[in-house]
């Protein structure tokens, strides 16, 4: 277990386990409400630390065995709500509670936290990223006519890519017209968040929105290769 991150509004944990899956615990500051991001294979770990929070949603990246092999393991710990692509729908149990929307824009609230589900497809049909924002209004603070509003200062965002996004390159893709998606998924969604943005992905280490713009320039200056895919690197 790392901690990713501390501020004014949420915590972050990683849990490394499975395939070198990563595996996040997102934690309201204020309530102790969280959230999980993924559920891979041996999640003992997350398990645990989560005990000591009031555990509220599951989200799923997309639907590949190694980030969901540990479902079992952890609805059973807690029995809540799920958030997963429709089109990744089938790799949970059907019991599953999947009542949580994640289609383009939706938003995710637990306490203070607020998730943005956004719609990536190309690595798997159902690939989706989880935009955690740094809210424009303090909690506890009225919004009516005259109200005062504060603007969440040095509050770092992050989003959750799972394995559409890492250091130096998109995803693995299974065809052409999939890395063509990724692409597109990224240019359209991704890439046009903030640079300070913090990037967590599904594995492996961190990044930023900013330097993942500035790699993957010199990629896009280039001509496609209209056979490329598989495990493709922005070098």
């Amino acid at each position: 277990m790392s901690l990713v991150f501390t501020g004014k509004y949420w915590s972050i944990q990683r849990f490394v386990s499975g395939f070198a899956n990563n595996a996040y615990l997102v934690t309201c500051a204020r309530t102790n409400k969280s959230l999980i991001i993924d559920t891979p294979e041996n999640p003992s770990e997350l398990v645990a630390a989560a005990r000591s929070t009031a555990v509220e949603a599951i989200l799923i990246t997309h639907g590949h065995q190694d980030h969901v092999e540990g479902f079992g393991d952890v609805v059973s710990e807690f029995a809540v709500p799920v958030g997963v692509g429709d089109d990744d729908r089938s790799s949970l149990p059907e019991s599953a509670d999947t009542s949580i929307d994640v289609s383009a824009g939706k938003l995710i609230s637990v306490g203070d936290i607020t998730i943005r589900a956004i719609e990536t497809p190309g690595h798997t049909p159902g690939s989706t990223c989880y935009l955690l924002d740094a809210p424009e209004i303090a909690p506890g603070i009225a919004t009516g006519t005259g109200s005062a509003k504060t603007v969440a200062s040095n509050e770092n965002s992050h989003v959750f890519t799972g394995d559409t996004l890492f250091p130096g390159g998109p995803g693995k893709s299974s065809s052409h017209t999939a890395l063509k998606q990724i692409i597109d998924s990224l240019e359209s969604h991704i890439f046009t968040l903030p640079e300070g943005t913090s990037v967590l992905p599904g594995h492996g280490e961190f990044t930023t929105i900013g330097e993942s713009n500035r790699e993957y320039s010199a990629f896009a200056a280039r001509p496609l290769d209209p056979e490329l895919s598989g495990d493709v690197t922005w070098a």
